[in-house]
């Protein structure tokens, strides 16, 4: 099999950040998802910002409570530097004030309870890249419509000069 297949494939994967300061929490996923998803792992928010700035990630899922920065407030901050990028909360505890601000603050697509279920999240990772696909769709092609405009524009100012 040569590389293209290969990364085209990659491509065709939602890329997801798997946020838990748990070392077993991320394994877990890792084993659970890594053939149907990209998967990257961080402990942190710092580990988070260095995936999110080096990789295009589809989906991050960030465990609410973690030493520093709980998820929700995560999931915030990323939603104002990665606005495009979807955000889901997991956590063990029925913690309603943070499932408020996770949902208001940080604009979570999505609320997960562990121990999750695969199939359910699974689901839910791969509604969100189809999400994030259809909006970079979209703008791709508002794009090409502002340079088709700005081309016919031109050609236009060119022939009334003439």
């Amino acid at each position: 099999m040569s590389a293209a297949p290969q990364l085209e494939r990659a491509e065709a994967l939602p890329c997801v950040l798997f946020v838990d300061d748990d070392a077993g929490n991320r394994q877990a996923f890792s084993a659970t998802f890594r053939r149907t998803v990209n998967v990257l792992l961080a402990s942190n928010l710092k580990e988070a910002w260095e995936h999110l700035a080096t990789d295009h990630v589809h989906v991050v899922i960030a465990d609410q409570r973690m030493p520093g920065t709980p998820g929700s407030r995560m999931l915030a901050l990323i939603k104002e530097r990665y606005p495009s990028v979807r955000r889901m909360l997991i956590t063990g505890y029925s913690d309603l004030e943070a499932i408020i601000e996770a949902i208001n603050r940080g604009g979570v697509s999505h609320y997960i309870a562990k121990p999750w279920d695969p199939e359910a999240l699974a689901k839910a990772m791969h509604d969100a890249f189809e999400e994030v696909k259809a909006e970079e769709e979209r703008a791709a092609y508002t794009q090409r419509l502002i340079e088709a405009n700005q081309q016919l524009e031109f050609a236009l100012r060119q022939r009334l000069l003439s």
